[in-house]
């Protein structure tokens, strides 16, 4: 039996689970502050009221800071996760029951000294020291080889780094493998040629900005991957007017895809694309329609439309008819512009003359539905039936005469229909050689009759015909 035990009255009262995992494996090789952290955020978590952090560091008599690198340390055994920078927020997990790895100090003292006088503005915590120890056991870096990037760190982002940043750029170089002193400096050389360029980018994008090892990365894919230059890289962040190089990387995606490679091309490519955001704004003001971001406009009808052919002009044309028309939506207008399309008319010009004739056509129709006693205006069905006799080589005046021999039917325009189709199998072209009545007394259309089985013939050889 234990020499510890639990009273009747500790039994009775409230109290704060700890694994016993925590307790027999982490516990030990923390430091106190660590473990009063850990072991009062348990208390915290059971808390109905809020304990916030200045709160907290308050009740345990620590910096906000170190606090904040006590809960560091824990994420890096993996029983609790750091959610949030900015209000400082963590979540504890289940304890592993992997045990965690214990360091021999001496093993590290060259190492502890080195690092201290890389960053002599600041005292080391243990916390931070645990850090570096679990990721060179478990990548097998050298101290020595640590020192240099910890030293590439300290001169790219000044001596009051974050151990956190000296940390993510040490992972990054183990995920690829460069974790010997040789790969390392070769990795480093690397760096300093390319942060030089990095940071004439960084003039342009954030000038109070510095690179991360993230923007490293991406700067290594444009070069190495894109092949883009330095120049065409700078150009983009200039005419995209990129802040950021997430923004930037989306950018030359964008222009790798549209295979614009040299500062030039790149120019033109935003010349142009300028314009078409133009030509946007002109149609949406011609409709009279607004659109809080333009971008979906230019990708989803303006581009498809020029690829199609049309130019400003025309597409101004056709959103003043659609406005005048009452179309005023893009959807509709796109309606027009593909119906347009369909029938090969893409230039002004060429849209002003259909509407041209289309208008006369109109006219025309209208003496036609007079003769034949109907009072309506014209719609496409008689549009289609006129465009349909002409191109069966029929005049005007032919059309008339057909119409007038309909006036009083049901459906006079079917009865025309029929009776130009038997002149057009006729050969009857002209006013002169239409038969008279008397001549057509027993076909309202045509003299010629057919038997049943002349008829069934006929249909038993319809393949033969090519209508």
């Amino acid at each position: 039996m234990s020499f510890c035990s639990f009273s009747k009255d500790f039994l009775n009262s409230e109290h704060t689970l700890v694994d016993n995992k925590f307790i027999d494996m982490y516990l030990p090789i923390a430091t106190g502050d660590a473990v009063k952290v850990y072991l009062y955020g348990l208390f915290a978590c059971k808390q109905d009221e809020e304990i916030t952090l200045d709160k907290f560091a308050k009740q345990l008599n620590l910096p906000e800071e170190e606090v904040k690198n006590c809960f560091k340390f824990w994420e890096e055994f993996g029983v609790l996760n750091v959610l949030t920078e900015d209000p400082f927020t963590v979540a504890y997990l289940p304890v592993s029951s992997h045990k965690p790895k214990k360091y021999n100090p001496e093993k590290y003292t060259g190492f502890n000294k080195a690092l201290q006088v890389l960053i002599p503005e600041r005292m080391i915590t243990p916390n931070e020291y645990s850090a570096y120890f679990s990721l060179m056991e478990e990548h097998s870096i050298k101290p020595e080889a640590m020192l240099m990037i910890i030293k590439y760190c300290v001169d790219l982002k000044g001596k009051n780094i974050s151990f956190r940043y000296v940390l993510k750029v040490a992972n990054d170089f183990a995920s690829r493998g460069v974790t010997t002193e040789s790969k390392i400096e070769k990795e480093l050389s690397d760096y300093t040629i390319k942060s030089a360029d990095l940071y004439e980018i960084f003039a342009v994008l954030n000038p109070n900005s510095k690179p991360e090892i993230e923007d490293m990365n991406l700067y290594k894919k444009w070069t190495l991957d894109m092949k883009f230059s330095k120049n065409a890289i700078i150009t983009t962040a200039v005419k995209s007017k990129a802040k950021t190089t997430q923004k930037l990387d989306k950018e030359l995606n964008l222009l790798y895809s549209a295979k614009k490679f040299s500062p030039e091309e790149i120019e033109s490519y935003y010349k142009e694309k300028k314009a078409v955001v133009e030509i946007a704004y002109n149609v949406n003001k011609t409709l009279s329609v607004y659109t809080e971001v333009i971008e979906p406009v230019v990708e989803n009808y303006v581009l498809p439309w020029l690829n199609k052919g049309y130019d400003e002009n025309a597409l101004v044309f056709i959103a003043n008819y659609c406005f005048r028309k009452n179309r005023r939506s893009l959807e509709k207008m796109d309606e027009i512009v593909d119906k347009l399309y369909q029938n090969g008319l893409i230039t002004v010009n060429a849209i002003a003359d259909f509407i041209k004739s289309s208008t006369k056509d109109d006219e025309f129709i209208k003496n036609l539905l007079a003769i034949a006693g109907l009072s309506r205006k014209p719609i496409d069905y008689d549009r289609q039936n006129l465009q349909i006799w002409r191109n069966w080589n029929f005049s005007d005046e032919m059309i008339e005469k057909a119409v007038s021999l309909s006036t009083g039917k049901s459906n006079p325009f079917a009865y025309v229909n029929a009776i130009l189709s038997d002149w057009k199998n006729d050969g009857i072209f002209s006013p002169d050689k239409i038969p008279t009545i008397k001549q057509s007394k027993n076909s309202a259309f045509k003299s010629q009759t057919y038997t049943k089985e002349e008829l069934d013939d006929l249909i038993d050889n319809i393949d033969d015909v090519d209508f």
